[in-house]
């Protein structure tokens, strides 16, 4: 998978990922701490894998892709300062990071860069991060950034992010279990199953045509809506259902408003492809490490409750279709079920075709606990996604401190007046919400 991502990154397709996370201004003021914080990591020259990797080759034309290591980074480079315009709201912030996030890395460089963002209305500031999806996954990512902050809001020494190196993989004392032949079988078998029709099971054949899957260009848009934990958590407990089914419904109602107002809504329903990590626990190394499990969001649904009763059972029989996979067989399960969706972008028919799923649903747990950056305290930390050939948007969730940071990731020209699906996530749980009886709360 990591040298996948490189192998498929393309001026229309970079394969970067990124997090957009914003803080409250210190008491010292926004000013003043901005140019500490740029002339303190300008002048570290400490750096830590994977901070200090960089590729043999910086091209995407290579079969076997592997890096070696930098020990003297081109900071200039890859720290950076810019200022929104007035009045620095979140209009203004979401299209300087599209801008950022359309533009593709230079990939005979450290895989990564870091913009520093002042101007923000209400005293705050942002922090952009991104990095090439070849050596991170959302975990491992994720996990990267929140060793750059501190739990301690006196903590005014924090050294810069990449400083903090990613934890070595750990080592697993399990002996080495080889599969049976039946093992292999059976995981063939629940392979091939991927690749038909299913009344149950969400398949790479259950995705009906969208606007939302064509040819997509090389400039992005980029949207975030914040929502309570604990409102989505309420719905979770008196449905019986999980966190990511309610999100799933969530995006599947903002789907299913967007799409009915441009009059492009399909007959069945769009389909998402739901990350699932494959890491053992306490493994948050870098790399990716990665599976997929696909179900319907439910757009064809009038009834958002029934919506989120659909999605739980298709996400069931898609979770139990992995279960039966033999553990040591799941990593070359989820390959070979990714194997057509990432064979089709590398042959350049990406979003040619009926599409293999509409949409990415991806949410990543984060922590209960305030965080701070030399004192700021972390606000929010929004994700930001790849989009490809095919999949015009995506859907990626961080969990912070009793708020799921929702960023939104979508093709410039395939999906206009984005900010829709945006706010059509709120009021998709206003309704859930209104049908099961439940008053809401804050965000």
């Amino acid at each position: 998978m990591d040298s996948a991502f490189i192998q498929l990154e393309t001026p229309r397709t970079p394969m970067h990922v990124a997090a957009l996370m914003v803080f409250e201004a210190p008491e010292e003021g926004v000013a003043s701490f901005v140019k500490k914080l740029m002339e303190d990591g300008r002048k570290e020259t400490r750096i830590t894998s994977p901070w200090n990797k960089v590729l043999v080759s910086g091209s995407r034309w290579q079969l076997a892709p592997s890096l070696v290591t930098s020990y003297d980074p081109d900071l200039e480079y890859h720290l950076r300062h810019l200022s929104l315009p007035a009045p620095g709201g979140e209009k203004e912030l979401g299209q300087l990071v599209a801008r950022l996030h359309s533009q593709p890395m230079d990939l005979r460089k450290l895989l990564w860069e870091c913009v520093v963002i002042d101007g923000l209305e209400h005293d705050r500031f942002a922090v952009y991060v991104k990095f090439h999806h070849s050596i991170v996954d959302g975990v491992s990512g994720a996990s990267l950034l929140m060793n750059g902050l501190s739990d301690h809001k006196d903590d005014l020494t924090t050294p810069p992010f990449w400083v903090h190196a990613a934890p070595e993989k750990p080592l697993s004392l399990k002996p080495l279990k080889l599969p049976s032949f039946n093992e292999v079988a059976g995981t063939a078998r629940n392979v091939l199953k991927m690749f038909g029709q299913n009344d149950a099971l969400t398949t790479l054949r259950s995705a009906p045509h969208s606007p939302l899957n064509g040819r997509i260009g090389p400039q992005r848009r980029f949207a975030t809506q914040a929502i309570s934990l604990n409102r989505l958590k309420t719905v979770a407990r008196q449905e019986s259902v999980t966190l990511n089914d309610v999100v799933a419904c969530l995006v599947g109602g903002s789907l299913r408003r967007y799409l009915q107002d441009i009059t492009a809504l399909p007959r069945e329903s769009l389909t998402a492809a739901i990350p699932m990590s494959l890491r053992e626990e306490g493994d948050i190394s870098s790399g990716n490490a990665v599976g997929m499990i696909y179900s319907i969001v439910g757009t064809n649904i009038a009834d958002p409750v029934v919506r989120l009763r659909e999605i739980h059972a298709s996400t069931s029989h898609a979770k139990k279709h992995v279960q039966e996979v033999p553990p040591q067989m799941r990593v070359p399960y989820s390959l070979a079920s990714m194997a057509p969706a990432i064979l089709k972008m590398l042959s350049g028919l990406g979003g040619t075709g009926r599409p293999m799923f509409n949409t990415v649903v991806s949410n990543v747990p984060g922590g209960r606990k305030d965080k701070y950056l030399r004192g700021a305290r972390l606000l929010h930390l929004y994700p930001a996604n790849i989009v490809f050939q095919g999949m015009a948007v995506s859907f990626t969730c961080y969990s912070h401190a009793g708020v799921l940071n929702v960023g939104i990731t979508a093709c410039r020209d395939s999906v206009p007046h984005m900010q829709r699906l945006a706010t059509g996530l709120t009021d998709a749980l206003v309704e859930l919400e209104e049908g099961l009886g439940i008053t809401g709360g804050d965000l």
